[in-house]
């Protein structure tokens, strides 16, 4: 029998997420470069954004022409660069008058550094970093070193630290609900792939089955 699927927020109607979703406006122009094989994955959390932010644009796709440039200021590309301004050091001046619209590059490390390669006028944007943001939430996928923080809990702390109005609690919310489905789901799975194993009566190790 085939599942119901919800028309807004794409899920299956066990798994719908529109009673969690508070959806607010950016406070800037927010741009997702999104890896195509990044697209496939059930764990990316820019469908969770889509939802929280409508107003957000999304490219799927490995190459992207220079964009037209925003309203005011400049493009900035969200990205750890050796040269990115940190939005959280101290003492930090946040030229927030310059920064126009994000870039967000969304895809394994991998992907994104290869995102970069392909699309050059990146590297060419000026860049912004963060160092404190709080611990992540995302513990379904993690990444290099145990590292757990999403694109959604990236962009959530940044766009609060370029603009306080910005509320990233209903984001973090959303968040919560979805790694709550996912390991809900995965219970059950994990327990029926961990059967009783026992030496076999001739002594080979070989398991018995059950």
């Amino acid at each position: 029998m085939s599942r119901s699927y919800c028309h807004a927020c794409h899920l299956p109607q066990s798994a719908c997420l529109c009673a969690h979703v508070l959806p607010q406006p950016c406070p800037l122009p927010v741009l997702i470069l999104q890896h195509p094989l990044e697209a496939r994955h059930a764990k990316s959390t820019v469908p969770l954004l889509r939802l929280a932010l409508p107003d957000m644009q999304l490219a799927i796709t490995e190459y992207l022409d220079p964009l037209p440039p925003p309203a005011k200021g400049r493009w900035w590309l969200l990205y750890p660069d050796t040269h990115a301004l940190d939005v959280d050091a101290e003492g930090a001046t946040l030229p927030k008058a310059d920064i126009g619209g994000l870039i967000v590059l969304d895809g394994t490390w991998r992907k994104t550094r290869r995102l970069l390669h392909l699309n050059p006028w990146l590297r060419e944007l000026p860049a912004l970093s963060f160092s404190q943001a709080p611990a992540g939430e995302y513990v379904i996928r993690k990444g290099p070193g145990g590292q757990a923080l999403s694109t959604l809990e990236s962009l959530a702390h940044v766009l609060n630290r370029l603009d306080t109005g910005f509320d990233p609690a209903p984001l973090h919310q959303l968040l919560k609900v979805r790694v709550a489905q996912f390991k809900a789901h995965q219970a059950p799975a994990n327990e029926l792939a961990q059967p009783t194993q026992r030496r076999s009566r001739s002594g080979t190790g070989q398991a018995d089955k059950i």
